[in-house]
């Protein structure tokens, strides 16, 4: 199968140069949390706009294992194959008007991946003391992905720990106004001029790249979930609902990532 039909509902072509980087995700948590556009606006780098659902930004916290990382044309690098991750992303536009999401913070297990990502596409990687592990299902019947417990400590000291359970079979995302909204997002941005949000806070200027992402459309589950702790976006000065407005779960998903480039300017 071409790449170009792996998925029918792309909202826009495939870039023609070949995707450089291809890696699985496998027992993805996504914990979404809806809040105030103004709490997030100054986090977004000039040239991004955040874009909102019913005029409500989104924060989402997404946890998962990355396998089989690798670049095209190179064997494996030891030491970036396997490894644990934690998103915070929000959800923005450009002035090429495709949506994607823009990234607050990423922690990941793998060191080498931490100064890769950070290093070279400009990513606001650190260092995460990160497990997931299984636990007994609550229900049986509904045991993949199974009952998760979730611990995280990331290298600024703010902390998340939670557990899931599925509490409905998989559906077809897209089939969802809010999930197809969450999840229909084929493209990541990154400012190379300041490459950490929380750094970057107020700042004037932003040289804005984009990187295309192809996937199969997403399969979700409904998830209950129960936070114990959950200080991830203190540092920003945001305070989180005690329990999030939404969370789903997914089994695995393989993704083919391209090359970083310029955001095409409003002409």
């Amino acid at each position: 199968m071409q790449l170009s039909e792996l998925n029918p509902t792309r909202p826009w072509p495939l870039p023609q140069a070949p995707w450089i980087m291809s890696q699985q995700w496998r027992d993805i948590t996504f914990v979404h949390y809806a809040m105030d556009p103004k709490m997030l606006s100054s986090f977004i780098p000039k040239g991004l706009e955040l874009d909102t659902y019913h005029d409500q930004a989104w924060i989402s916290i997404v946890v998962l294992q990355v396998h089989h990382l690798r670049l095209r044309f190179m064997p494996p690098i030891p030491g970036v194959l396997n490894f644990n991750q934690i998103n915070i992303r929000t959800y923005v536009q450009s002035s090429e008007g495709k949506p994607g999401v823009y990234f607050l913070h990423i922690g990941a297990t793998s060191r080498l991946a931490v100064f890769g990502a950070s290093t070279f596409m400009h990513m606001p990687f650190v260092h995460a003391d990160l497990r997931i592990d299984p636990m007994p299902p609550d229900k049986p019947q509904l045991s993949h992905p199974s009952v998760q417990r979730i611990d995280c400590s990331l290298s600024d000291h703010t902390k998340l720990r939670l557990r899931t359970a599925p509490v409905s079979s998989p559906y077809p995302a897209v089939t969802n106004p809010l999930t197809k909204w969450l999840t229909e997002r084929y493209c990541q941005y990154s400012d190379s001029l300041h490459p950490v949000p929380l750094q970057a806070k107020g700042a004037v200027g932003s040289e804005l790249l984009i990187t295309d992402i192809q996937h199969k459309p997403w399969s979700v589950q409904t998830a209950k979930v129960s936070v114990e702790q959950n200080s991830l976006l203190q540092p920003f000065g945001i305070v989180l609902p005690s329990s999030p407005h939404l969370v789903t779960l997914t089994k695995k998903l393989q993704a083919y990532i391209w090359g970083q480039r310029p955001v095409k300017p409003i002409r």
